[in-house]
């Protein structure tokens, strides 16, 4: 009776080892559909509303939920410090802290919006930032396909990895 126990919970181990996977892509699929969000609402506030850009990163900090919602919020706290750090370096580094699921090409994207935040005229900020929540909705869609794709994949996996321990060890 204890063995069949065992082998259930080294089953259902596994199994939540696969899920655990899943919930990784999908977190990385949530989360740059937030930050395509964020930089929608923060092309708006920069473009159209003229905002100064602490005030737009609030906007999108305050729009969002998530890690997203705090990467934006703490850019905003960070641009208001009188540290004299340049805005490319504050994106940069709170990109790196956010606790982000994100693969090296999705920050490179995002990395690319540092240098010109705050530093270039109003149409020129709105026009990377539409680019960048494209680029970010087309990695979306990427990301989308390999949840789809691994997905299964991972959780059938971790239950077949399962069972096979399982059977080794009855």
């Amino acid at each position: 009776m204890i063995r069949l126990v065992g082998a259930a919970l080294v089953v259902a181990g596994c199994g939540a080892l696969g899920l655990r996977a899943v919930a990784r892509l999908d977190g990385r699929v949530r989360d740059l559909g937030e930050l395509a969000a964020g930089l929608d609402t923060l092309r708006r506030e920069l473009g159209w509303r003229l905002s100064p850009l602490p005030d737009g990163l609030d906007a999108a900090g305050r729009a969002l939920h998530g890690p997203a919602a705090e990467f934006f919020a703490r850019c905003a706290r960070r641009a208001r410090a009188p540290d004299g750090q340049a805005f490319q370096e504050v994106w940069r580094s709170e990109l790196d802290a956010a606790p982000l699921r994100l693969k090296p090409e999705d920050r490179a994207l995002l990395d690319r919006l540092g240098p010109v935040l705050g530093r270039y005229d109003g149409d020129s900020q709105r026009l990377a930032l539409e680019e960048g929540a494209a680029g970010l909705r087309a990695l979306q869609g990427e990301a989308a396909d390999e949840r789809n794709r691994l997905g299964r994949v991972y959780g059938v996996l971790g239950v077949t990895a399962g069972l096979f321990a399982a059977i080794v060890l009855l």
